[in-house]
């Protein structure tokens, strides 16, 4: 499935991946492909995304919303820093 990351003022990774986890105001979701259509309110805290190819992409984000259709993942957060490897 495609994956894009985005804060207000920039892209900050797309790629494929073969999982996303977020907290949602509802509770923690993990996204498979395949996954069916699903909006959610992120609440602050971590993220993972696990690139088909490559190390996990971990990260936080304050608030912000999860939307997931037809195989595609988009998070979108007023701010996203990415943390351990990623970041570097």
């Amino acid at each position: 499935m495609i994956v894009e990351v985005v804060a207000l003022d920039r892209s900050v990774w797309t790629g494929t991946a073969r999982q996303v986890r977020v907290r949602t105001t509802e509770g923690d979701i993990g996204i498979l492909p395949g996954h069916e259509a699903v909006a959610g309110i992120l609440k602050p805290g971590g993220f993972a995304v696990d690139p088909v190819d490559g190390a996990r992409i971990e990260g936080t984000i304050d608030a912000g919303f999860v939307f997931m259709d037809n195989n595609r993942v988009t998070i979108v957060a007023d701010n996203v820093e990415l943390t351990g490897s990623a970041a570097a």
